[in-house]
């Protein structure tokens, strides 16, 4: 018989039992619907993470040394902070380390208060070497980020982020605006560009930079750091150069094992890695999960199939003495079973793809359908329903067509 012909007669017995044909599409529906959402906000949430990092650290090819020793937590501000890192420790990490690129500068305050004409803010205020607009990758939309000559001369100038620029100047321009920093004059000499909220969830633009000189000399009357960002010169060898850091510092520091570091050095993409991998494990769990629902799925295919095949031997004892062979039924039953789990499987994905997408509006993440996990959910439905199919069709085929007629 023409295999044309045979997917045919597929087709519209398939059409004939609709609400059979319903039942047998409904798990794998499930599971293809569990397996593309899965994949797509999981791709979506990931994403996310990343952006989040990157707006709170900038870039990935850096590590970051904190003073404190490893168990010290939160973010280290100049109140909390062992006065431990000095600027001569920035030198000799640029220097003496062969993996540094360079190494930027910074002094963290909270809880300062700033001021123009009648409104006032307390946004994190940072002192920061002239170089760390470059090194954060950074993106200064109004004016100009702060220059070596600022450094150099101690200059009262800010570069502000996009909240304190909204809070305390409104629609005014504020560049060359002149603010007060704990009641020093400083004058407004840039904007950043809107960086968003970071992984906590806080606003990465509710802050301001100085010179790291004027905020040690003429603001906060601190010689030492809260933080040095060091970036590489190839951030494949991040483990080496922290290693490398770390003897440096304990060398200069006189530490001995087993005394604790009075510091920390950690590397920002290691942490993101730690965060994605706990997400792609859970990921994994869920995946698999959708898997075993697609597979039940196809054991209710199988299942239905076996018992429409007792009931429809009489028509497949006609068609054998019309003339069909065995392999024209076995294809005949292959065929139903392959479309009813690739129809499932299509509008599985269809409930999929508008799952993600509902799901990411309501949660304002970023749409990220993943068209490969869709191209594998359809491919998959279509093995469930041969793999499973395949008994079904076996037995229909070998049915005795005179016993069948006899029935």
């Amino acid at each position: 018989m023409n295999p044309g012909r045979t997917v045919g007669l597929a087709l519209r017995t398939l059409g004939r039992n609709r609400l059979r044909s319903f039942f047998m599409m409904l798990g794998v529906t499930i599971g293809i619907a569990s397996l593309t959402a899965l994949a797509s906000v999981g791709e979506a949430t990931k994403q996310e993470t990343l952006r989040r990092f990157r707006n709170m650290i900038g870039t990935f090819d850096i590590v970051i040394v904190n003073p404190g020793g490893p168990r010290s937590r939160g973010m280290p501000s100049l109140v909390s902070a062992p006065p431990v890192l000095k600027e001569a420790d920035a030198r000799a990490i640029a220097s003496e380390v062969a993996l540094v690129n360079q190494v930027a500068t910074t002094q963290f305050a909270f809880d300062i208060d700033v001021k123009y004409r009648d409104r006032s803010g307390s946004p994190s205020v940072i002192g920061v070497s002239p170089n760390w607009i470059e090194v954060r990758g950074e993106e200064v939309v109004l004016g100009s980020g702060i220059s070596a000559e600022d450094d150099a001369s101690l200059a009262r100038v800010a570069v502000i982020g996009e909240d304190v620029r909204r809070q305390l100047f409104g629609d005014e321009d504020p560049l060359g605006k002149q603010m007060r920093i704990a009641d020093v004059p400083f004058q407004v000499k840039g904007v950043f560009a809107p960086r968003g909220v970071g992984p906590g969830g806080s606003s990465m633009d509710n802050m301001l930079v100085i010179p790291v000189t004027t905020a040690s000399r003429r603001l906060f009357n601190r010689d030492y750091y809260t933080g040095l960002i060091v970036q590489l010169k190839d951030p494949e060898q991040s483990a080496r150069a922290i290693e490398d850091i770390r003897a440096l510092l304990r060398e200069r520091h006189g530490i001995v094992p087993p005394a604790e570091d009075d510091f920390n050095v950690t590397s920002p993409a290691a942490q993101v890695a730690r965060v994605t991998d706990v997400g792609s494990t859970l990921a994994r769990v869920m995946t698999g999960v959708a898997v075993i629902a697609t597979l039940i799925g196809g054991a209710v295919i199988m299942s239905l199939m076996l018992i429409a095949v007792s009931e429809r031997r009489r028509e497949i004892g006609v068609r054998r003495a019309v003339g069909a062979s065995r392999s024209d039924i076995l294809l005949q039953f292959l065929v139903e079973a392959a479309t009813v789990s690739f129809l499932g499987g299509l509008l599985g994905i269809l409930l999929g793809v508008g799952g993600t997408l509902t799901v990411t509006t309501l949660t304002n993440l970023p749409p990220a359908v993943m068209w490969s996990a869709v191209a594998g959910a359809a491919l998959l439905s279509v093995a469930v329903g041969l793999l499973f199919g395949l008994q079904p069709a076996w037995r229909a085929a070998n049915v005795d067509p005179i016993q069948a007629l006899r029935s």
